[in-house]
This record gives structure tokens, sequence and C-alpha cells, in this order.
């Protein structure tokens, strides 16, 4: 598994947060329980940041970021 995992926190069409997981395990990825965990832990704080993400207009950017996963 890669040791970071990397988001683009971004919005849909009706102005919701969204975000664009990029270099997730494919299909069939055979993962430790400790891996699941750091995943998991990961994929919260990447939701969290979307959702705190300001969707106006004017103030709305995307941004990368990159989350590096426990070892």
């Amino acid at each position: 598994m890669d040791k970071q995992l990397n988001v683009l926190l971004t919005k849909t069409h009706d102005h919701k947060p969204l975000a664009t997981v990029r270099n997730l395990p494919g299909g069939d990825a055979d993962m430790t329980p400790q891996q699941l965990r750091a995943l998991a832990a990961v994929l919260c704080t990447a939701a969290d940041k979307c959702e705190a993400q300001p969707m106006t207009a004017k103030r709305f950017s995307q941004r990368k970021r990159e989350y590096l996963l426990a070892a």
C-alpha cells in the first residue's frame, strides 16, 4: 500500500463538499488490519477537511492534499 493518500478537495455541481481520492488500492487489495485502520483514519481526516472548505463561489478553491498513512 502507498505511504501517502492523495486527495483533491473540491465540490459537486450543486456546491456540496466532494473529495476525489487519487490513489486508493485497486480492486481486491490485500490489507492488514493495521493498514485498514490507517486508511480509515486518513479518510476521516480528509472528510473533515472537505466539509470545512468554503463552498461559496467567491471563497471556494480546490485544494490538493497528501495525507501520510501510519506505518
